[in-house]
């Protein structure tokens, strides 16, 4: 029996996919909320292309030394930095990126804490980072282009496949 690339491609496309789903199901249930890390302030823990899974956590629970995921005051953008102080009665933390040589330069409010660091993904990031530059909407399209565009190339080689299997030409 001959192994067709066609056959490992839609194979590895299938568990991959199956794999997909079944992780971001995963995050889902479990509530965790996926970061991309677009710099290198926390390496060697993280690095750019990573990407960190945070679980909403109170305040009480947090302690010095743990990974934290913060939004930006304006709250378009997070940062995810470690913890070096934490102000109990003004409910404010001091984060600094471990590759930083000091502590950011504005402490952070309780409701800009998103959650602390779960767990995080090796290189996952850089698919986000690189949807970054499309909005959702556009994303979504390309995705959705990409799909249909492989399903059209394998109805395509199957019908070829089925013509010079019947000895049919096509003149």
């Amino acid at each position: 029996m001959k192994i067709r690339f066609r056959n490992v491609l839609f194979n590895f496309l299938a568990i991959l996919t199956v794999i997909a789903v079944a992780f971001v199901g995963f995050n889902l249930i479990s509530g965790a909320k996926g970061y991309a890390v677009t710099s290198d302030s926390m390496a060697q823990e993280l690095v750019r292309g990573d990407i960190v899974f945070v679980k909403e956590v109170s305040f009480d629970e947090l302690q010095v030394g743990d990974v934290i995921t913060v939004k930006s005051t304006n709250g378009k953008y997070h940062f995810t930095h470690r913890i070096v102080e934490i102000d109990l009665q003004n409910r404010m933390v001091t984060t600094r990126g471990d590759a930083n040589n000091s502590d950011d330069p504005m402490p952070s409010e309780e409701e800009r804490i998103v959650g602390k660091m779960w767990y995080s993904v090796p290189l996952l990031g850089y698919l986000s980072i690189f949807f970054l530059n499309f909005s959702r909407a556009t994303g979504l399209i390309i995705l959705a282009t990409v799909a249909v565009a492989l399903v059209a190339i394998n109805s395509v080689l199957v019908r070829i496949k089925s013509k010079k299997k019947r000895g049919d030409s096509d003149e």
